[in-house]
């Protein structure tokens, strides 16, 4: 970053050129991790150079450089590079040869350490379908690129923004659009934010899940054991979750999710226990077939109904299991009712 002038003078430029023994320069606005600094040119001999400055928040800083022969130059560090906003007052002197008093002049500047740009993300601000994502920046920006990548692994979309302190909502959200042709699936997205001093950040977002379209498993009443007559179901629903995988495991990890369910007849605790046993062998079924990849599971009782009754109703589309795909880094991907649910996933053994 170039140095730039911060300084408030008080004396006249002509004075300054006549008398000045050293000229210098503020880069008083550094990214995060830097200290903001004083360049100093000797416009003549001199020697014990010394700067003394106070901060607004009272800190007082010293800083000395010995002799400067003419012409030569030296770059001094201010303050702790504590990132935020500093106001500085103080002096700058030296002693000149031959002269009886010290040249001194009053500096006044202002300094800004930027903090380092991350950008906030999550599943409730992407809306697939609309093609918009939302992100929150920790500090200004002025543009977002997007890249948008099927299940190929090849692009299928691609979005540009530009943002001004005016478009910058209540919520600090901000939003990119981007193109995709129809019957695509979105598996990866690479979005790239920019600061108004050039600083970036990159991100990957993999909101890719495929839930698989089955025909639910009839257990008895009470019992978690898969019937003979069910499991061409499961062979059914098998042949799905093979083709998945086989499509997209070039391109990422996976892992099986296994959501089991009630409906309201019984405690809730027992439905607890019972959905969860009803997914563990539905799980097991898969991984005995075949299925390679992590598989694990969770019980949500009668907590997500798909029919809502009233307790104590004996309804069969409630007495059901989801079967969904998602990338093995990262939340499983079930949003709304499941996240209130709040029921623990354990991996198959």
């Amino acid at each position: 970053m170039r140095f730039v002038g911060a300084i408030i003078l008080v004396l006249a430029v002509t004075r300054l050129a006549a008398a000045q023994p050293v000229s210098f320069q503020i880069k008083g606005q550094v990214a995060i991790g830097q200290k903001p600094q004083i360049r100093i040119t000797a416009v003549q001999k001199v020697s014990d150079v010394r700067i003394e400055l106070d901060r607004d928040d009272g800190k007082h800083i010293s800083l000395r450089q010995g002799a400067l022969a003419k012409g030569q130059m030296v770059t001094l560090n201010i303050g702790d590079g504590s990132p935020g906003h500093a106001s500085y007052k103080g002096t700058l002197s030296a002693q000149v040869p031959g002269e009886s008093t010290r040249w001194s002049d009053e500096l006044t500047f202002e300094t800004l350490v930027l903090t380092a740009l991350k950008v906030l993300y999550d599943a409730d601000h992407l809306d697939l379908d609309k093609r918009v994502l939302q992100f929150k920046p920790t500090r200004a920006v002025n543009d977002a690129t997007l890249v948008v990548l099927g299940e190929d692994g090849k692009e299928i979309g691609k979005g540009a923004a530009r943002y001004t302190a005016k478009d910058v909502p209540a919520d600090g959200w901000l939003s990119i659009t981007w193109s995709q042709p129809a019957n695509t699936r979105v598996m990866v997205m690479r979005l790239r934010v920019v600061a108004a001093d050039g600083a970036a950040t990159n991100i990957e977002l993999v909101p890719w899940s495929v839930t698989i379209d089955h025909e639910d498993v009839n257990f008895a009443t009470d019992s978690s054991v898969i019937e003979a007559s069910e499991t061409a179901k499961l062979d059914a629903s098998l042949v799905k979750i093979n083709e998945v995988i086989k499509r997209a495991q070039r391109f990422m990890t996976m892992k099986l999710y296994v959501a089991g369910h009630t409906d309201t007849v019984g405690g809730n605790a027992k439905n607890r226990k019972l959905s969860l046993d009803r997914a563990l062998a539905i799980a097991s079924y898969f991984k005995k077939q075949g299925v390679t990849i992590p598989i694990v599971v969770a019980g949500f009782g009668e907590d997500v109904l798909r029919v809502a009754t009233p307790d104590n109703t004996d309804e069969r589309a409630n007495r059901r299991a989801d079967y969904v795909i998602g990338p093995a880094a990262g939340a499983p991907p079930f949003k709304g009712p499941y996240l209130k649910a709040r029921a623990e996933w354990k991996s198959l053994r």
